[in-house]
């Protein structure tokens, strides 16, 4: 027999908000909070998930990003509202540089250049959730960039080329 295919998500938050994920469609406590043009949630991802930090309730999606990587959607639920606040790469929620404050986001992918000494410059993005909001988290990035890109550029230009680091950080 056929699996029926998830399409449907059930969250609780301490402050007995019940959000419901059910065919591209978010509900907060009944009231329909947000729709996707398209039903691209992948229900079966282990990345969604409801995240609460101080007084405030966030909903992780995780959505097809094809040709790209995977995408995450994060929404602020706050009464019966989701407010959409990212639309960041997808990756873990976890305490990536161990400052006791849990991160998320990452690097797109880029082709390669076709000069073998040259490449794409890959930024990459990082948010921290601390204190009840979500911020950029600087220092994340400017560490990831320099171990990837072996240089930091604050405002990289689309399709930046430097050369190719000889030493990784």
């Amino acid at each position: 027999m056929a699996q029926k295919q998830a399409n449907e998500l059930h969250y609780t938050s301490s402050q007995q908000q019940l959000i419901t994920v059910y065919k591209g469609t978010i509900f907060v406590n009944g009231n329909k909070a947000f729709i996707f043009p398209n039903d691209i949630i992948n229900y079966k991802s282990r990345r969604n998930r409801l995240i609460e930090n101080g007084k405030s309730v966030f909903l992780f999606l995780e959505v097809d990003g094809k040709p790209n990587k995977d995408r995450m959607y994060v929404f602020n639920i706050d009464h019966s509202k989701a407010d959409s606040i990212l639309n960041v790469i997808s990756s873990d929620v976890k305490d990536l540089d161990h400052d006791g404050n849990l991160e998320f986001g990452g690097t797109d992918l880029t082709e390669q250049h076709p000069s073998p000494d040259s490449m794409y410059y890959i930024p990459s993005e990082f948010y921290e959730i601390k204190k009840g909001r979500i911020t950029l988290d600087k220092e994340l990035i400017e560490k990831t960039d320099k171990k990837v890109n072996g240089i930091y550029l604050a405002n990289p230009l689309p399709n930046q080329v430097i050369p190719k680091p000889k030493k990784r950080y």
